[in-house]
C-alpha cells in the first residue's frame, strides 16, 4: 500500500507563501533594480475606444484577454510607426498586463502577437488627453491562422518565436481534432524527434517551467506548441525535443467546462494477436472552473480535475514454456487523478502573483506484460506527485519585468511485482516467473526559476532576458528490492528443457540509498531587431549536473537569425544552431552509490551456473559486479542546427522547407572493462576478484540529418490544418547511458543505424468546415519502419549481456513494419444562446475513430535467430477504436 503523503514540516502551520516569495523576490531583484535606473525614460499611459485608440500620461498600459475574458500572459505587444519601426515593446505578465514607454505624439500601430491567437493590430493616436488603460481582446486561431499576414505585422514575422515550422494547437483545435483519450501531448508527439529528445525523453514545459506532468485537465489548456523557438537559450532542449504548454489563466467572471469521454470494446475491433475481444472500457471525466473570488478585490481562482478509469488488456502470445499455454488477454487496468487549484491576485498594475497546487495519483497494473512476457512477470506501478508553486510578476518599469517562480515538489514511485519468485528468460521464446521489479523512489525537490526581461527601443529595438533555473534538484531516496530471488537466462527452449541455463544473476545486500541530484542552469539571450526585416538572437546558457564528474563543457552558445526577404509574400529565411548539454537521469548517481563499492551486491554467474537454486555458500563465494565512471567522463553534448525558408501562399496559409541536423559527441555508453579476453573461448575474466566492471564512458558519437516540408493553412472555409513531411537518416555507435556493445574491446564497431532511424514520416491534422456547427476532424499518420537487431540468443562473448550478433551483421540491420493510422472525428456544436453575442455557452457531442481502417501496425519483432518466431511480430498497436465524448462549456 502507498504511504500517506503530507507536506514537510517547513510547509506546515502558519507558513505564508506570499511573504516568503516577496522576500526572495526582493533578494533576487536588488541587482536588477540597479540596472533599472539605467533604463529608458518612462512615457505616457494609454486608453482605447471602440475605434482608433488614444494615449496619454507617462506610460501606455493595458491588459490582453481572450474571447472568454481570461487573461493572456506571454503575448508580445509592440508599438510601431507607420514604416514598421518598433518604438517600444513589452511582454504581458501572468495577469495579462503590459506597460509601454510613450513616444512623441502622433499616429502609430499597436500589435499583439502570440502563437495560437490571431494577430491583433490596432491604430493608435497618441494625444495629451487623459483616459483609461487599454483592454485588448485576441481571437483564438486555428492550427493555421497564426500566420502573420498584414503589412504592419511583417515586422514580427522574423521573430524567432514565429517559426513557421512550429506545430501549435489551440484550445479550439482540441475541441475538433481526433485526440485519443484527450491526451494532446501524445497526439503531438508525431511532430517530435525522439533522437533530439535523448534518453531522458521529451521535456514538458508548463507555463514556462519544466514539469513532470501536464497537471491540468485538457479543457484548461490554452495552447500546445512544438518547435516554437528551436535554438533559444531559455530552454535546455532543442525545439523538436520539448512540448510547451500554456494553461488557461484565471478570469474576472465565471466560466468553465465539463466533459465525459467513453470507449467500450463493443465499439472496437479485435487486436491482431487477441484470440477473442477482451471487455475493455475507458471512462474519462474532466473539467475546469474559473472566476473571481468575491468579495476579495482583484482575486480569481481556477480549479481543474481529470479522472481516468481505463480497463485495458494486454495480449500475450501462446507459449510452450514452462508448460503449454495458449494465447490470452491479460487485464491491465489503470487509474489516475489529476487536480489543480490556482489562486491569483493583482496587487496593483505593476505587481501580480498566483499560488498553484497540483496533485497527481496513478496506478497501472500488469506493466511489462504482453507479447513474449507472461502475466506472472508483470508488476503494478504506483505514481504520486504533488507540487506547490508561488509565481510572482513584478513590472519594475515600463520596459523591465521580473518573473519569479518558486516550487516544492514531492514525487513517489513504487513498483510491486505480481509474484515474488525467480524469473526465467528464454531468449526469443518467453519470459515468465516473477517480475522482481520491487522498488520505491522518493524525490523532494525545491525549485527556483527567475527571469528578468528588459525591452529597449533605442538605439535599436531589442529584448534582453536573463534567467536562473534550479529545477529537478533535490534529494533522491531509493529502496531497491529488484532481482532479489534471481533470474535465469536460457539461450533456447531446448536449453530450458535440459536445465542448462546460460547465466544466473541476483542482487543482495544494502537496499536503501540516498543521493543528491542537482541540475542548476542560467541563461542570457538578446532578441535584436536589427532592422524591421532582420532579427538576430544570440544567447548563451550554462548547465551543470552533479551526476557526471566533469562539467567543464557546461557553456552552450546559441544563435538564431531570421530575415524577411519579401514583405508581400512573408518570405522569411531562418537559420540557427547551438550546443545542448544532454541531461542524464538521477539513476546514474544512484547506480554509482549501489555498485561502485558493491554496497548492493550484484552477482552474475556465466560458468558453473548453480541450478535450480544457488546455496548461500555459492553466492558468498561469487565475486560481485561493479559500476564505475571512466576517468575524465564528460557531459554528453549535442550540436543542433538548421536552415528553413517559409513563404506565405495565401492570406491564411504558409509553407516551410527546412533542413535540420545534429551531431552528438561525448555520448554515453557502458563497457565491461573486465570482460573475458579475445578470442572469447574462455569465460575467465582478467580480474577474477570481480565479475562485470561496468564503466560508464563518454566516447560515443551520434549523427542525424533530415529535411522537412510543412504546410499550415486554410483552404477557403472548407479546411484548416497542419501537415509535416520529414525525411531523416540517423547513425550512432551508442543509444543511451547503459548501452553495451557486443564486443567490449571494440565498442566503436557498433556504428550503424540509430534506434530512431525512421527514414520517412508524414503527419497531418486539421478540420473540415471549421466554422460550421458540424465539423470533421482528420488525423493521418504514415511512417516507414523502425529498425531492429538480429541476435544469436547465446552469450558468445561470455559477458552475460546476450547481445551477440551473427558474424558480419550490423546492429539494427532489419526493418520492422510500416505504420499507418487514419483518425476521424465528427463534431457537433450547439450554441445555447445563439442570439447573444460572444456567449460561450456551448454543448458539444463528438464521435472519433482511431486506426479507422483497422490496419495491423506491428510494433515489436523477434530478432533472435534461433527462435521459432524469428523475424515475426510479437506485438501490435491497437485496432480500430471508437470514442464518444460530450462536453458543456460556459
Amino acid at each position: 500500500m502507498k504511504s500517506p503523503i503530507c507536506l514537510p514540516a517547513p510547509l506546515r502551520g502558519q507558513f505564508s507563501v506570499n511573504i516568503c516569495a516577496r522576500v526572495a523576490l526582493r533578494l533576487l531583484a536588488m541587482p536588477l533594480l540597479a540596472l533599472a535606473t539605467m533604463g529608458l525614460a518612462q512615457g505616457p499611459a494609454a486608453t482605447a475606444d471602440s475605434g482608433v485608440a488614444a494615449a496619454t500620461q507617462s506610460t501606455l498600459t493595458g491588459k490582453v484577454l481572450d474571447p472568454t475574458r481570461a487573461i493572456i500572459p506571454g503575448a508580445t505587444v509592440q508599438l510601431q510607426r507607420a514604416d514598421g519601426t518598433v518604438v517600444s515593446s513589452a511582454i504581458t505578465d501572468s495577469s495579462g498586463h503590459f506597460q509601454l514607454a510613450q513616444p512623441a505624439p502622433g499616429d502609430y500601430h499597436l500589435s499583439v502577437v502570440l502563437p495560437g491567437f490571431t494577430p491583433l493590430d490596432r491604430a493608435l493616436h497618441i494625444t495629451r488627453s487623459p483616459f483609461a488603460p487599454l483592454t485588448l481582446t485576441m481571437d483564438l486561431a486555428g492550427v493555421v491562422t497564426s500566420v502573420t499576414v498584414n503589412a504592419d505585422e511583417n515586422t514580427l514575422a522574423a521573430a524567432p518565436e514565429n517559426n513557421g515550422d512550429a506545430a501549435t494547437v489551440s484550445t479550439d483545435d482540441m475541441k475538433s481534432l481526433p485526440i485519443f483519450d484527450a491526451d494532446i501531448v501524445a497526439t503531438l508527439s508525431a511532430f517530435l524527434d525522439a533522437g533530439v529528445a535523448g534518453e531522458g525523453g521529451t521535456t514538458l514545459m508548463v507555463d514556462g517551467v519544466e514539469s513532470n506532468t501536464v497537471g491540468v485537465s485538457p479543457s484548461a489548456i490554452e495552447r500546445v506548441s512544438i518547435n516554437q523557438d528551436p535554438y533559444s537559450a531559455q530552454y535546455r532542449q532543442p525545439g523538436r525535443g520539448q512540448v510547451e504548454i500554456i494553461t488557461k489563466s484565471t478570469a474576472d467572471h465565471f466560466h468553465g467546462s465539463a466533459s465525459f469521454t467513453f470507449r467500450d470494446a463493443a465499439l472496437n475491433a479485435t487486436n491482431y494477436f487477441a484470440t477473442s475481444k477482451p471487455p475493455e472500457q475507458r471512462r474519462i471525466y474532466e473539467g475546469y472552473l474559473t472566476g473571481p473570488i468575491k468579495p476579495v478585490r482583484d482575486t480569481a481562482f481556477l480549479f481543474s480535475l481529470t479522472r481516468k478509469e481505463e480497463d485495458t488488456f494486454a495480449e500475450v502470445l501462446a507459449a510452450a514454456l514452462p508448460t503449454a499455454m495458449p494465447a490470452e488477454n491479460i487485464s491491465a487496468p489503470t487509474r489516475s487523478t489529476d487536480l489543480t487549484m490556482k489562486v491569483s491576485h493583482q496587487f496593483n498594475e505593476r505587481h501580480s502573483a498566483y499560488v498553484l497546487y497540483r496533485f497527481h495519483d496513478a496506478s497501472e497494473a500488469n506493466q511489462n506484460v504482453g507479447g513474449l512476457v507472461q502475466a506472472s512477470a508483470g508488476y503494478v506501478a504506483y505514481n504520486f506527485d504533488m507540487d506547490l508553486t508561488y509565481h510572482d510578476d513584478l513590472t519594475i518599469s515600463t520596459n523591465k519585468l521580473n518573473q519569479l517562480n518558486l516550487k516544492f515538489e514531492r514525487n513517489l514511485d513504487r513498483n510491486v511485482s505480481n509474484e515474488q519468485a525467480q524469473q526465467f528468460v528464454v531468449e526469443g521464446v518467453g519470459t515468465f516467473g516473477g517480475a522482481q521489479q520491487d522498488a520505491y523512489n522518493t524525490e523532494n525537490n525545491p525549485d527556483l526559476n527567475d527571469m528578468f526581461s528588459w525591452t529597449l527601443s533605442k538605439p535599436i529595438a531589442q529584448q534582453l532576458k536573463f534567467g536562473l533555473q534550479i529545477s529537478n534538484t533535490g534529494r533522491r531516496i531509493l529502496d531497491d528490492y529488484t532481482n532479489r530471488q534471481g533470474t535465469y537466462t536460457f539461450s533456447s527452449a531446448a536449453a530450458f528443457v535440459a536445465g542448462t541455463p546460460a547465466s544466473f544473476s541476483i542482487q543482495q545486500g544494502q537496499s536503501h540509498f540516498q543521493t543528491l541530484y542537482a541540475t542548476p542552469s542560467a541563461f542570457f539571450l538578446d532578441e535584436i531587431q536589427a532592422t524591421p526585416r532582420f532579427t538576430v538572437t544570440p544567447g548563451v546558457r550554462y548547465d551543470f549536473q552533479n551526476t557526471l564528474a566533469n562539467t567543464k563543457d557546461g557553456i552552450e552558445p546559441r544563435l538564431s537569425l531570421a530575415y524577411l526577404v519579401d514583405k508581400a509574400h512573408a518570405l522569411v529565411v531562418r537559420t540557427g544552431g547551438g550546443e545542448f548539454i544532454r541531461r542524464v537521469g538521477a539513476n546514474i548517481e544512484q547506480d554509482l552509490a549501489r555498485y561502485e563499492f558493491a554496497a548492493e551486491r550484484n552477482l552474475l554467474f556465466t560458468t558453473d551456473v548453480c541450478y535450480p537454486i544457488c546455496t548461500a555458500s555459492q553466492l558468498a563465494a561469487q565475486p560481485p559486479s561493479l559500476d564505475t565512471h571512466a576517468p575524465g567522463l564528460q557531459s554528453p553534448v549535442q550540436a543542433y542546427f538548421g536552415l528553413s525558408i517559409e513563404r506565405q501562399l495565401t492570406k491564411n496559409s504558409t509553407v516551410t522547407l527546412g533542413y535540420n541536423g545534429y551531431r552528438g559527441w561525448h555520448a554515453l555508453r557502458a563497457v565491461d572493462i573486465n570482460a573475458p579476453l579475445p578470442p572469447f573461448i574462455s569465460a575467465v575474466r582478467p580480474d577474477p576478484t570481480f565479475s562485470q566492471i561496468l564503466q560508464l564512458q563518454s566516447a560515443g558519437y551520434q549523427k542525424t540529418d533530415g529535411m522537412s516540408l510543412s504546410y499550415r493553412g486554410r483552404i477557403s472555409n472548407m479546411f484548416a490544418g497542419f501537415m509535416q513531411y520529414t525525411w531523416q537518416h540517423a547513425d550512432a555507435n551508442t543509444v543511451y547511458s547503459y548501452f553495451t556493445p557486443q564486443n567490449q574491446y571494440k565498442p566503436n564497431d557498433e556504428w550503424s543505424r540509430s534506434n530512431f532511424d525512421q527514414r520517412q514520416r508524414l503527419a497531418l491534422f486539421g478540420t473540415f468546415y471549421p466554422d460550421k456547427p458540424i465539423t470533421l476532424g482528420l488525423g493521418f499518420y504514415n511512417n516507414t519502419p523502425l529498425p531492429y537487431t538480429i541476435t544469436t540468443g547465446t552469450d558468445d562473448y561470455h559477458t552475460g549481456f546476450f547481445n551477440a550478433r551473427p558474424a558480419g551483421v550490423a546492429r539494427n540491420s532489419l526493418n520492422g513494419g510500416n505504420y499507418q493510422d487514419v483518425q476521424l472525428r465528427v463534431n457537433y456544436n450547439h450554441k445555447l444562446h445563439p442570439k447573444v453575442k460572444d456567449d460561450p455557452a456551448v454543448v458539444q457531442l463528438s464521435l472519433s475513430s482511431f486506426n479507422t481502417l483497422n490496419r495491423a501496425n506491428f510494433s515489436n519483432y523477434d530478432g533472435v535467430i534461433s527462435s521459432p518466431d524469428f523475424r515475426q511480430p510479437t506485438t501490435a498497436s491497437d485496432p480500430r477504436r471508437l470514442q464518444l465524448a460530450a462536453s458543456y462549456s460556459f
